[in-house]
């Protein structure tokens, strides 16, 4: 087995977590805290899925050089 050292950091400072989380809140939002018509949230909804799922695969494949600490048990 080879041993790899990496850098480890919290999951509190993942750029990734907070892109989906950020998602998250403005899903809820476009849900339950705007007045919109059914369609206008539909394609609200439809873009922030399409923008945060575009954002995380950026983040994930071309800025991401650590792991966490439970990524790092896994491996």
């Amino acid at each position: 087995m080879d041993l790899v050292s990496v850098a480890v950091k919290s999951a509190w400072l993942s750029k990734i977590n907070w892109t989906q989380f950020v998602a998250f809140i403005a899903m809820l939002l476009t849900m339950f805290g705007i007045d919109l018509p059914p369609e206008t949230q539909a394609s609200i909804l439809a873009a922030i899925v399409a923008g945060s799922s575009v954002i995380t695969w950026v983040l994930k494949t071309f800025f991401t050089n650590t792991v966490t600490p439970a990524s790092a048990i896994k491996a």
